[in-house]
């Protein structure tokens, strides 16, 4: 059963990420103004993250799709997940009427679901990280042993 939800998870991180990755690496300067738009760094360093973070998270989400590669995919993905929820926190708390940028939308932000949706993405997340190093993925490999 464990093994199933390992997989289930993966493919659901990893489509996820590898998604949204996408949707950013297409459109940098759209993305750089959504992170712009929280108000946390002054230029250069919304252009920076605009051209890394999609290529950290496309690169994340592939990583959690095999066994090899997954745990450490899985801690990138926990990081970046907490990080957002910080972020998206932050910009709560202070009141910015902003877009989250998460998958390139440019629609205002509905702060409790956006931070519902994240805190279940880390708790998923979290729980890839454990189970991939507790040894819960015997046969979960997604790739085609030669």
């Amino acid at each position: 059963m464990k093994q199933g939800f390992v997989l289930l998870v993966s493919l659901l991180l990893g489509a996820l990420f590898i998604w949204t990755g996408v949707g950013k690496i297409k459109n940098p300067v759209a993305f750089a103004e959504a992170v712009r738009n929280y108000r946390i760094l002054t230029d250069p360093g919304p252009a920076i993250v605009a051209h890394f973070l999609p290529w950290v998270e496309f690169f994340a989400g592939l990583g959690v799709l095999w066994r090899g590669t997954r745990r450490g995919a899985a801690a990138v993905l926990v990081l970046l997940l907490f990080s957002f929820l910080l972020l998206i926190g932050s910009a709560w708390i202070r009141g910015l009427d902003i877009a989250c940028g998460c998958f390139g939308e440019s629609e205002g932000m509905d702060y409790t679901v956006k931070f519902v949706q994240n805190t279940i993405l880390l708790i998923l997340a979290i729980w890839l990280w454990w189970a991939s190093a507790r040894g819960h993925e015997e046969e979960t490999e997604l790739s085609v042993d030669v």
